[in-house]
């Protein structure tokens, strides 16, 4: 009982630093369009050796309208599994996302990377931070690589979790490399994206297993 009230604790405040970084965070990219090294780190990843191909495909993958109806269909299978908790948890997740991400969109309203200053390879329609594209798969691909470490068999935690990673990782990069956002907007995007997966996570523990739910009824009965 001790080591799993220390662990929640643990959770609490890494959770809490998270929330209080995004927080300040917001607030500096509310007052300044660029923050220091912004341009610098942008143009150093626009020199990446990038294919066009893999950038448009990870684009893909990463939008909220993607990542929304993903999430949706993702809890609906958990909850028919049996995964009751994690599925209920997965779905206010994602149906929070796009209201608390348009909301620090509107309220910083920060510009855009300037063609002057980059060079613009994609298009956008929103303000800039934070970075759309990396909080949106931080909730759905987070929420799905803390699934996969309950799994048994490792072959299967590592068949999710390595490119869960791999994506969370490239939608960073590759946001900066095709001028559509600020290093520092990617930043936020993490940063907001963890601070919701967070009480996701915190609520889908506690539904346990269908394993442990079936194993539970099954005493019952004896």
């Amino acid at each position: 009982m001790t080591a799993v009230f220390s662990q929640r604790r643990l959770a609490l405040g890494l959770w809490s630093t998270v929330v209080a970084a995004a927080v300040a965070l917001t607030v500096l990219a509310a007052r300044e369009p660029t923050l220091p090294g912004d341009v610098r780190l942008a143009r150093e990843a626009q020199d990446l050796p990038i294919p066009d191909r893999l950038a448009d495909v990870v684009r893909a993958m990463t939008t909220t309208e993607l990542v929304v109806g993903t999430g949706a269909v993702f809890a609906a299978a958990l909850w028919l599994a049996g995964f009751r908790k994690e599925g209920v948890a997965l779905l206010a997740a994602v149906t929070v996302l796009p209201l608390l991400q348009s909301g620090v969109k509107e309220l910083v309203d920060r510009p855009r990377p300037s063609p002057d200053l980059v060079e613009l390879r994609a298009g956008f329609s929103s303000p800039s931070f934070p970075a759309g594209h990396v909080m949106s798969p931080t909730v759905l691909y987070g929420y799905a690589g803390w699934l996969a470490r309950r799994a048994t068999r490792a072959w299967l935690r590592a068949g999710v979790i390595v490119p869960c990673a791999a994506v969370l990782v490239l939608t960073g990069v590759v946001n900066v490399y095709l001028g559509v956002h600020w290093p520092s907007d990617v930043v936020g995007g993490y940063l907001w994206g963890f601070a919701l997966l967070g009480p996701a996570v915190d609520l889908g523990a506690s539904g346990g297993s269908a394993g442990t739910t079936a194993r539970a009824a099954s005493r019952a009965k004896v």
